[in-house]
């Protein structure tokens, strides 16, 4: 009996370790992907702007938004990562500037 209770008591500690960690851990990898202007992996994707294609993905308690939109100078993209509750309307715009990658 004393057995199965220690047994509980270690699953109970680990599922609460890990709810309170995962969220912790995959923000750090994807912030750091963004940084480098690269796509996160922890997401999923939320919904995607006729814009462009700029495209608003949510992960474990953050938001991503992969921008890519037309303007009158070509293509603007770039990421942007913002942690709950700060979450972002894509209709604002971005807040920092973006790559222009001009069109041919």
């Amino acid at each position: 009996m004393k057995k199965r209770k220690y047994i509980y008591l270690l699953i109970t500690i680990l599922i609460i370790s890990v709810a309170i960690l995962a969220p912790r851990i995959t923000y750090r990898i994807d912030s750091n992907l963004v940084n480098q202007d690269k796509k996160p992996i922890f997401v999923v994707k939320k919904d995607l702007y006729k814009d462009g294609g700029t495209t608003d993905y949510r992960g474990l308690g953050y938001q991503v938004i992969a921008w890519n939109r037309i303007t009158a100078n070509g293509t603007e993209s770039g990421y942007e990562i913002y942690k709950s509750p700060n979450f972002r309307d894509v209709n604002d715009g971005p807040t920092k500037e973006l790559k222009i990658v001009t069109d041919k």
